[in-house]
């Protein structure tokens, strides 16, 4: 693509270096390719490259890497970007690191991501959950509202640094505005795990960018949306931020020595691909959720409708997110994704229940968004319903903290039957994937609530993880 000519200094580093054909004699041990057998493979192998010259290093750069990730910075309006090859897990567990030490209070949103707590039993601190905001029909995570973390900031003084989602898996964001206004007034930092929101930047009728709304710093995993190799993400800060050093070392504390440089390069090529084409792809994109959303929806048994942007909190909403609900079919979630991948070829990227998320990448054509369309159509044609399901239970857990993250980590344990765990402190994560939104940590009680969600999630064929007995026959309880 010729709008990519000047502004790819790793992409062009590997080209060249690629042409020069040289005798590999250097990490990685494939030799270039030669020692990967699919023909596919043998092609990757030339990008796949080692720290020789000029290809700069990712933890002290001052070459190629060093110019790139400045014009990274400069297209989301950064003081610094930093190139991740970890996914955003890595730059989110960086900040905790950053930001926080031992036993020191953080405030984060409950239905966070599990790579919150790796966070958190690196730097040592204790979580403060704040609220989130409920679908009320539907249970869905919605949003932190500004009033929410004013409450928490007033009621934990000395409190190190706010850490908030958004937007959510489901697309929904939060008032970053008014919570950096907040932040800004209690003197400490905002972080945001921006992680579906890499594309917000380039267009302004999708959410605005936590950058643009005043956060201090911000993780984008440019893998969910944007055309980046899977693991390629980014953590942005801004000149707000104080202690700028501390950051730094936390993330080469983090990162591997040997990156990836196709996924460096791919960071690098959807930059340039959006800097100069995102808004035009963004906007074709915007043009096609509107049209299919009303065509959806006027499928009987279906819903793609945006009614929780009414919700508190809520202040946007991703149009490529698309949130379908099957309430009047007499199939559940999980049975309409299977039948999309089984009879149409149609992967969704989950289900529940009483849903299915499609996500849409700017890189789908009509006819894609079609495919979706008419396949959806010929399955509410043979499961309509004409009565709605019930309602989801919609609950806001906010468990009991017993343990920080790492004290419960340190713990010794033992197992028990889960069905005679509750009243104990729980020694292992249960978390229903995707998302991955915790429904219970290591160091929080089992209350009879939580209990009673989880055994909730597991009869509705939810997919748990971050137990060692898929079953949930048996979890790890802090022993005592």
């Amino acid at each position: 693509m010729s709008f990519l000519a000047g502004k790819t200094p790793i992409y062009s580093a590997l080209l060249k270096y690629m042409e020069e054909n040289c005798v590999r004699l250097h990490m990685p041990g494939h030799a270039g390719g030669k020692g990967l057998a699919p023909p596919v493979f043998k092609q990757m192998g030339f990008f796949d490259v080692t720290e020789i010259p000029p290809f700069d290093n990712l933890h002290l750069p001052t070459g190629i890497i060093e110019e790139s990730r400045q014009l990274l910075a400069k297209v989301y309006g950064a003081y610094q970007s930093f190139f991740l090859v970890n996914g955003a897990t890595s730059g989110i567990q960086a900040l905790f690191l950053g930001l926080a030490g031992e036993g020191e209070k953080v405030l984060v949103n409950r239905h966070m991501h599990t790579s919150f707590f790796g966070g958190m039993v690196l730097a040592g601190c204790k979580p403060v959950y704040i609220p989130y905001k409920v679908d009320g029909e539907w249970g869905l995570p919605l949003a932190v509202a500004a009033a929410d973390v004013d409450k928490a900031l007033m009621d934990n003084p000395g409190a190190r640094f706010i850490f908030i989602t958004s937007p959510t898996y489901y697309g929904t964001a939060s008032d970053i505005k008014g919570i950096a206004e907040l932040a800004g007034r209690y003197n400490i930092p905002l972080a945001v795990d921006e992680a579906h929101g890499g594309h917000f930047a380039f267009h302004p009728s999708y959410p605005p960018s936590s950058l643009a709304s005043g956060a201090d710093a911000v993780v984008n995993g440019l893998h969910k949306t944007l055309p980046v190799f899977n693991q390629g993400a980014c953590l942005h800060i801004s000149s707000s931020l104080k202690d700028k050093e501390r950051i730094f070392r936390s993330y080469t504390l983090l990162t591997t020595t040997s990156p990836s440089y196709p996924i460096l390069a791919s960071i690098e090529m959807a930059r340039a691909v959006m800097e100069e084409k995102g808004y035009e792809l963004l906007d074709r994109a915007l043009r096609w959720a509107e049209e299919y959303k009303k065509k959806i929806n006027q499928i009987k048994g279906l819903r793609c409708g945006d009614e929780f942007l009414e919700a508190e909190g809520v202040t946007g909403h991703d149009p490529l997110k698309l949130v379908i609900f099957c309430d009047g079919l007499t199939i559940d979630g999980y049975k309409l994704d299977y039948l999309l991948r089984r009879d149409y070829r149609i992967q969704v990227e989950m289900s529940q229940p009483h849903l299915i998320l499609a996500m849409m990448s700017i890189f789908h054509e009509r006819e894609d968004w079609e495919k979706l369309y008419k396949s959806l159509a010929f399955i509410a044609e043979k499961y309509y319903n004409g009565k709605r399901k019930d309602k989801p239970r919609a609950i806001n857990l906010i468990p009991q903290v017993a343990l920080t993250p790492r004290q419960a980590f340190l713990a010794p344990k033992k197992q028990v039957k889960f069905k005679e765990s509750k009243g104990f402190i729980a020694g292992e994560m249960v978390a229903a994937y995707p998302p991955g939104i915790p429904c219970l940590l290591p160091g929080e009680v089992i209350s009879e609530e939580v209990y009673d969600y989880i055994m909730y999630l597991k009869t509705r064929g939810a997919y748990l993880v971050g137990i060692k007995d898929k079953d949930l026959n048996f979890i790890d309880i802090i022993e005592t």
